[in-house]
């Protein structure tokens, strides 16, 4: 008994964090990525991967049925937690580690064997389904979450089945895999159609969005973008144009493998969210940046694999930069806009490799179709 309690304070000390929250969080799961640098936690990159999962916002129902599905997997020690402000950020942390170190809860909540599907893991990065999902009483969320998990799934959002979904085309086999369908590309040959789903569970991925694609071979043949509960959005706490600039660049930068610069872009976008930062250093060290960016031949690379898709990339990341610039030194009222719609998120991931289209999302940054303009300002409607 010691030894377990041992091991959950050692599991404790240093957990990995995974956070999931929808349209109009951005503002919200900086601050949570703030709180837990600052701790010296670190990101997970999977719900294997992870001790705390973090719901920020109040998710709507098609987001809510991925979250549990997520939270399925998520082994023990595990915590989840919820947090609705910028304000109680500090404290809901400190309670999962308490949480954590719990080995009662730990005990109450831990995954149970014997419950999970049979389907493997979506290499594509979507979340798993599973039949039934796991009790967690000290969070206050009800075991399966049935009701939920099946309103998610009717209530509008058209082909969505929790993430991810099977297209007419394929035939269902065992384990829940689809077998490719059949077409025609480009050429006009008759290769395999394969249809996969992007999101919307990803490291460095916009919140809410899904990606379904055709592929042929490893190239993109078709592309539809949808976010989840977009219908649903009532108010949006946008970054400003700024510090969405750097969160941006700094995606793009994680994606490629550049860890150093990357943390060097979000430790920007805080000082932009930060009003006592100093403006002369914010301007010096985002110039340093872009220097570095535009010289690079380890950035160039790093993302060779994108081929056609690279050169957007670098003069997205250059765009970005420019405009961030622009915003801190107030040196235009309005920096021109620099993220894209869905429709042209879909446009430019036709014909590009399957490889870059992480990275394409992340320059992209696209926006919700859906979401009212005025709500893009953070303006509460409800």
């Amino acid at each position: 008994m010691d030894m377990t309690n041992a091991l959950l304070r050692i599991a404790a000390g240093r957990p990995h964090v995974l956070i999931i929250g929808g349209i109009g969080t951005d503002r919200l799961r900086a601050r949570v990525e703030q709180e837990v640098d600052r701790r010296h936690w670190i990101g997970a990159t999977a719900p294997a991967d992870t001790d705390v999962l973090v719901v920020a916002g109040r998710p709507g129902p098609g987001l809510l049925a991925v979250i549990d599905d997520v939270w399925a997997t998520v082994p023990a020690p595990r915590a989840r937690v919820d947090v609705r402000n910028e304000h109680e950020v500090t404290k809901v942390l400190d309670n999962a580690v308490t949480v954590l170190e719990d080995l009662s809860a730990q005990r109450a909540g831990a995954p149970r064997d014997g419950l999970r599907s049979e389907r493997p893991s979506d290499p594509s990065g979507t979340h798993d389904e599973h039949d039934e999902h796991s009790d967690d009483s000290s969070h206050g969320h009800d075991s399966g979450h049935d009701s939920g998990h099946d309103s998610g799934h009717d209530s509008g959002h058209e082909d969505h089945d929790g993430g991810h979904h099977h297209h007419g085309g394929g035939m269902e086999l065992p384990g829940g895999l689809v077998m490719a369908d059949l077409g025609e590309d480009r050429d006009g040959l008759t290769l395999d159609r394969l249809h996969v789903a992007l999101g919307p569970v990803l490291p460095d991925w916009p919140a809410g969005l899904v990606v379904d694609v055709v592929l042929q071979g490893d190239v993109i043949q078709e592309a539809r973008s949808r976010f989840l509960d977009a219908d649903d959005v009532r108010a949006v706490d946008s970054l400003p144009p700024a510090a969405q600039g750097l969160e941006a660049v700094a995606r793009v930068l994680a994606l490629a493998g550049w860890a150093g610069p990357a943390g060097r872009a979000r430790r920007l976008r805080d000082a932009v969210l930060d009003d006592g930062a100093d403006t002369a250093q914010t301007l010096e060290e985002i110039d340093a940046l872009h220097r570095g960016v535009r010289r690079s031949r380890v950035l160039r690379w790093m993302l060779r694999s994108t081929k056609a898709g690279r050169r957007e990339v670098h003069e997205t990341i250059d765009a970005r930069l420019r405009a961030a610039r622009a915003a801190v030194a107030g040196t235009v009222a309005d920096p021109p806009a620099v993220r894209v719609d869905l429709a042209t998120l879909d446009a430019r991931l036709v014909g590009a490799e399957f490889t870059a289209a992480r990275l394409m999302v992340a320059a992209a940054d696209p926006v919700p179709d859906a979401v009212p303009a005025r709500l893009v300002t953070g303006e509460d409607v409800s």
